[in-house]
């Protein structure tokens, strides 16, 4: 899908997923719904490093679900877990991929530094998942 430069993502039922959902605002009340969804990305990373050789990059899509096809995940899954409660297909609205490696990341006491890419980017944005990262 990346490759062809596509922004329809198919996501299978019981597909692990994170998300600004209706759950998350309601625990959250008053917090920016740009900040909801900043967070739910980083929980998605930290996820995804957890997976990641230490010298390997990750990546996490960002799409746009109806949100009768979540449901809660376990609790594994961070504060914005969800899974995919039905098969369905979302709007890509951005790729992301770390800057460093799984553990120089995990190294830093920061925010994992994500790279943003644009839908019509994802050509570039698997050049530079593969590229030999920096520490």
């Amino acid at each position: 899908m990346l490759e062809s430069r596509g922004v329809v993502v198919g996501l299978a039922a019981g597909r692990r997923a994170w998300a600004a959902s209706a759950e998350a605002r309601r625990d959250r009340p008053g917090q920016d719904e740009e900040d909801l969804e900043y967070e739910a990305l980083q929980d998605a990373v930290h996820v995804a490093f957890s997976g990641a050789g230490p010298s390997q990059r990750v990546l996490v899509l960002a799409a746009d679900v109806p949100e009768q096809a979540l449901r809660p995940a376990t609790e594994d899954g961070g504060a914005f877990g969800v899974a995919i409660d039905q098969d369905c297909t979302g709007r890509l609205a951005s790729s992301h991929v770390s800057e460093l490696g799984a553990a120089a990341a995990e190294a830093d006491d920061t925010d994992p530094a994500l790279l943003w890419f644009d839908p019509s980017e994802g050509p570039e944005a698997l050049a530079f998942l593969e590229a030999a990262p920096q520490g």
